[in-house]
C-alpha cells in the first residue's frame, strides 16, 4: 500500500507539470495557426487531456473489461462536467452566450442523448456505436467550419513565434499527462482493491477521476493564470466529446455486452448538459451558484456509486 500511495503522489506531480506544459504550449500553437481561445480548449487541449482516457479505454477493451472501459469514460465525463466545471465556476465567471460556444453546448446535449441510446442497447458493437462516431465527425466538421469563418483572434498570429522548445513542451506535456494518468489509475486501483472496493466502483470513481485529473489541473491553472474563461469550458466540452463520441464509439470494435445499468449516469449527463444550454440561451453566466450545484451533484453521484442510498 505504501508503494501505491507514493505512485499516487508521483502521478499527481506528473499530471500537474503535464497540464502546465500543454496549457501554455497549446495556447501559443493555437494562436499561431489562428485558433480562438474557445477552439484551443475544444480541439488542442480537449484532445490532449483525453489521451489518458484513450489508452485506458482500449487497454481495458483488449483485456475484455467492459465495465472498466465504459464505466471509466462515462465516469470521466461526469467528473469533467460536475466536479471540474463546478470548481472552475467557483474560481472564475464564465460567459456561455457566445454564438460559437452556444452551438457546441447544444451538440454536447445531443451527445448525452445519443449516449443514452447507445448504452441502453444489449451490446456495444461497431453498428450500435456508429451514432457516436458520426457525431464526433460532425463535431470536428463544425469546429473546422467555425475556424474558417472566425476572425476574432485576439492577437496577430504572425507575431507569435513557435519555437522547437514550445513544440517539445507540448508533446512532453501530453506525454506526462498520459504517464501520470496511467500511474494514477494503477495506484488508485491498487488502493481501491486493498480496501475492498469492487471493479466497477473503482472504474467510475478512481479511474475516472484519475483520467480526468489533467482536465482538473488545466482548469485550475487557466483560472489562476486568468486565461480566457472560454478555454476552460472549451476544454471540458472538447474532452467530453473525445471521451464519449470518439473513444467510447471506437470501443465498438470489441463487441461488448452491456450488462451494467448506466441510467443514473446518463440522466446526470443529460441534465447537466441541458442546464448549460439553458444558461447559454438565457445569457446567464456559469458562476458560483451553478458551481456549487454541480459539486453537490458530483457528490451525490459518488454517494450513489458507493451504495450510500
Amino acid at each position: 500500500m505504501l508503494i501505491s500511495t507514493l505512485l499516487l503522489v508521483f502521478s499527481i506531480v506528473l499530471l500537474y507539470f503535464g497540464a502546465e506544459f500543454s496549457l501554455e504550449s497549446s495556447e501559443k500553437v493555437g494562436k499561431k495557426i489562428g485558433l480562438s481561445p474557445l477552439m484551443i480548449g475544444m480541439l488542442l487541449i480537449g484532445l490532449g487531456t483525453s489521451l489518458p482516457e484513450l489508452f485506458v479505454g482500449h487497454i481495458a477493451g483488449v483485456q475484455g473489461k467492459s465495465g472498466i472501459a465504459i464505466g471509466s469514460l462515462v465516469g470521466s465525463n461526469i467528473a469533467n462536467m460536475f466536479l471540474i466545471l463546478g470548481i472552475g465556476a467557483l474560481l472564475v465567471r464564465m460567459n456561455l452566450s457566445e454564438k460559437m460556444l452556444r452551438s457546441q453546448l447544444v451538440l454536447h446535449l445531443v451527445l448525452g442523448l445519443i449516449l443514452a441510446f447507445v448504452l441502453t442497447r444489449e451490446s456495444l458493437t461497431i453498428i450500435t456505436a456508429a451514432p457516436l462516431i458520426g457525431l464526433c465527425g460532425f463535431y470536428l466538421f463544425m469546429l473546422m467550419k467555425d475556424f474558417k469563418n472566425s476572425d476574432d483572434s485576439t492577437e496577430d498570429q504572425n507575431n507569435i513565434i513557435i519555437s522547437k522548445v514550445d513544440l517539445l513542451k507540448l508533446f512532453a506535456g501530453f506525454g506526462m499527462l498520459y504517464l501520470g494518468g496511467e500511474l494514477l489509475v494503477k495506484s488508485g486501483s491498487d488502493l481501491g482493491v486493498a480496501v475492498g472496493i469492487d471493479e466497477y466502483i473503482i472504474s467510475a470513481i478512481f479511474i475516472a477521476f484519475g483520467t480526468s485529473f489533467p482536465e482538473l489541473v488545466t482548469t485550475i491553472l487557466a483560472a489562476v493564470k486568468k486565461k480566457h474563461p472560454e478555454l476552460i469550458v472549451g476544454n471540458i466540452i472538447g474532452s467530453n466529446f473525445f471521451n464519449c463520441a470518439f473513444i467510447l464509439g471506437s470501443l465498438g470494435v470489441y463487441d461488448f455486452k452491456l450488462d451494467i445499468n448506466y441510467q443514473a449516469e446518463i440522466l446526470g449527463l443529460v441534465l447537466g448538459a441541458l442546464l448549460l444550454v439553458i444558461l447559454s440561451f438565457a445569457k446567464l453566466a456559469l458562476h458560483r451558484v451553478v458551481g456549487i450545484l454541480f459539486l453537490l451533484s458530483y457528490g451525490t453521484m459518488v454517494a450513489y456509486w458507493l451504495g450510500l442510498f
